[in-house]
This record gives structure tokens, sequence and C-alpha cells, in this order.
């Protein structure tokens, strides 16, 4: 483990990362703000996180410990209450005005919410960890002052709080948007809050060093909208975690068994299982070895959608991270269906490429998933983005036995979009620009 004592000349600055949800949350994007913290560690830097308190997720969200377990001992942790909010599913935590409602916040105390901060409606129960986690990083930062301040969406209040305490101090910031809270990634048209949401994002422009991006259609958008500020926008993609792929898959030999297909992540009620249950139906009934075999989901699913199974589909519950592994290595081929276009990518593809297992898919033509997967062995993509197209996709996909020589190809494709080297790449560009 690198040392302040090991840095290269220019390292070992303070860090104070903003990471709302970090482990033990288990969402979606949990394993970007956890392999940033851990890069930075190994370049030599002083980190500290600040994220919301472990009730927030143990009692509200789920947790997952074993992330716990992969924080490099060198980041410290320091973890703020969210105040009692609208939601909050922790009624002793409910401020008087909300006991009084019963839980059910009236519109005028949304509205002072809002006012606090805007935080896109999609997520208004933010705002109330603005003022605790700002004292908590002021607090810090009078203790030692920091050399940078990370903030990471979602949510955007923890870009609020890189701007108070850049106010304050006059600390640098960079805000890791990763997707927008103007625009829909899927749509690419801005979301019905985005008058209230836009002049914020203008100020962080305003004032950050850099904002960074996930992909490069969300990135040259944002170059477009906000013009003036273009040479502030990065790009850094997603990425994989070494810990959660198994480092070579050997699928068992094919001959007389049927074969396991599998969608690992969350199929929630905008999945379209009515789409993916007819693929399924057709290439049953189009090929014996897919009529011998099973289509698995694993993670969450939204019961509307389990009740439209088609026969032969199995869905079990979530896996713990530390488990993920096993549950790519006993595989044969995996499914990818997107929704969304040009903006879109979705982080499990970046953990299917690096199996180097099959993946069948179907998305729509520009889908920025096909920059990820494009060029890949064993990729077989449906020729239209229709439900006859999916299942000539999985047809093929069953009736080809990868090779050795196949899998590891594969597998090479996906070492790019390893997380530890993407985020390597963008912290030496960041201090660089900095003068580190």
């Amino acid at each position: 483990m690198a040392t302040l004592a090991d840095a290269r000349p220019g390292s070992g600055r303070r860090v104070l990362y903003l990471a709302w949800g970090f482990p033990p949350y288990r969402g979606s994007g949990v394993a970007n703000p956890l392999a940033a913290v851990n890069a930075l560690a190994k370049r030599g830097h002083e980190v500290t996180v600040l994220a919301a308190g472990t009730d927030t997720f143990a009692l509200a969200m789920g947790a997952d410990w074993g992330l716990v377990e992969q924080i490099d001992p060198a980041v410290t942790v320091v973890r703020v209450d969210q105040p009692g909010a609208w939601n909050d599913p922790i009624a002793s935590r409910w401020p008087e005005v909300l006991r009084r409602y019963g839980g059910a916040a009236p519109q005028w105390l949304r509205d002072v919410e809002v006012k606090m901060f805007p935080e896109p409606i999609r997520n208004d129960w933010y705002p109330a960890w603005l003022p605790v986690a700002t004292a908590a990083a002021r607090a810090l930062h009078r203790a030692k002052p920091f050399d940078l301040v990370i903030a990471t969406i979602l949510p955007a209040v923890s870009a609020g709080v890189a701007l108070n305490l850049n106010a304050a101090a006059g600390v640098p910031f960079v805000v890791y948007e990763r997707d927008s809270w103007v625009f829909s990634p899927f749509t690419g048209e801005p979301y019905e809050d985005a008058d209230r949401s836009r002049p914020l994002l203008e100020e962080v422009f305003e004032r950050a060093e850099q904002v960074w991006y996930i992909n490069t259609p969300i990135a040259d958008l944002h170059r477009r909208e906000f013009a003036a500020w273009a040479d502030k926008i990065r790009e850094v993609r997603n990425g994989w975690e070494a810990a959660f792929v198994p480092e070579v898959i050997t699928p068992a030999p094919r001959a007389g068994r049927g074969l396991v297909f599998r969608f690992v992540g969350t199929a929630d009620v905008g999945f379209p299982s009515a789409f993916v249950n007819e693929a399924w139906r057709l290439a049953r009934a189009a090929s014996p070895v897919v009529q011998d075999s099973t289509l698995e989901f694993v993670g969450v699913a939204a019961d509307n959608v389990k009740a439209h199974s088609a026969e032969g589909v199995k869905w079990s519950e979530p896996v713990l991270k530390r488990d993920l592994a096993a549950v790519y290595a006993s595989a044969d081929v995996l499914l990818f269906i997107k929704e969304g276009g040009p903006m879109a990518t979705s982080g499990k593809v970046y953990e299917y490429t690096a199996t180097g297992l099959p993946i069948a898919s179907s998305m729509a033509p520009g889908h920025d998933a096909r920059a990820v997967l494009g060029g890949r062995p064993l990729w077989f993509d449906a020729a239209e983005h229709t439900p006859a197209g999916l299942a000539a996709a999985l047809v093929a996909a069953a009736a080809h036995e990868p090779t050795a020589a196949e899998l590891a190809a594969a597998r090479r494709h996906g070492q790019r979009f390893r997380r530890d080297l993407i985020f390597d790449a963008a912290f030496g560009q960041l201090e660089a620009s900095l003068g580190w």
C-alpha cells in the first residue's frame, strides 16, 4: 500500500472526497467513489471521505458491509447523519413538523428544502444533508486544511458542500457529475425541473476546477450547452472492479446440458420485461439448446416485472458485491439490455465485458454501451432492436461454444475499462493541471 512517504514528487496532498452514498451504501454508483478514494490513496494523497451515516443505509436503503472491507485503510471516513427528512423511514428522527403531519411533509416544507438547495425533484430529500455536511467539512478544514475537494454526484447536494467550502475558505474543487442534473441520460432532453437546477450547475462550472462526466455524449452535450466553461469539462468513464470479476472464467463444456443465460443488475418498473419475455419465447421456439436453458435475473426486480416472466425465466435476490464474481463465473451467456440512447451507458456493461463471457444484447443503434462493446469478441448483438432481433442474438450465442482464445481476447478487450486505471489517468491529469 502506498504511503505519503512513498509518494511521487508533487503528490501527498490533503483531499476531501464528498460522497453521500459511500459503503456500506449498496446502491447504484457506489463502486465509483470507492474506487476513486482508493486510487487517490494509492497515489499517496491523504484522503478523507465525508459520507452519510450508516443508519441511512442499514435501516433505509440496505447495506453491504462487505464493501466497507474494500476501503483502503489509509482513507479516513467521516460520517454525518442525515437529519430528519420528509421520507426518512426512522420516525424517531422526524422533526416535530413531520410528526404533526404523520410523516407526509406539507408542500411548504418541501419548498423550504428546495430553497436550501435546489436538488432535482427526483431526489429532493437530500437538501437536509447540506448544513450538517457543510459544518463538518468546515470543521475538518479548520483542523487540518484541505488542498482539494472532490464532490461526486448523486446526490447533487454534495456539490453544494463543495461550493460552501470554496466560498468560505477558497478550497478548489472538482465535481464528478457522472450523468447530469439537468438532462435525462435516456432522452437528452431537459428534466421538467431543469430551470431550477441549471443556475446552480452554472455556478459549479464557474467556480470548479473541472467537471467530470461518464461518457463522451454527455460531456459533449454539456460542452455545447455550457460553452463558456467547455474547457473545464472532462470525460472520466465508469469501469469495473477487479474484486468483483473473476480473473479467468472457464465455462463448463456445453455438450448435453442447457445453458445459463444471466442478467445481472436492476430490473425496475421501466425495464422492458415484455420485450425480453417475447424474445426469450421466440428463442426457445427456434433453438433446442435455448429450450433447455434458463434465463436468470440476478438483482433487484420490481414485482410487476416478475409477475410477467416467461417460461424458463427465474429471478433471484440481489447479491453482495463480494459475491458477484461467483455469479459471473457460473453463467454461460450474459444478457445485456438497456433503455436509452447515446447518453446512456450502464455500469454493468463494463463488468460484462471484463468477464470474457459471450454477451447477447439489444439496444438502440446509438446507445453508448456500443462504445464499450464495439470490436469485442463473443458479442452477439441484435441486428434490430426488436424481440425478434434479440431472439436471434440469443440463438446465435447459444449455438457458438467459445474457444479459450476467444475468451482470452474478450477479457483483454475489457482491460482498458478497469476503474483503477481510469482513475489513475484522470487524477494524473488533474494533478498536472493543478501544478502538483
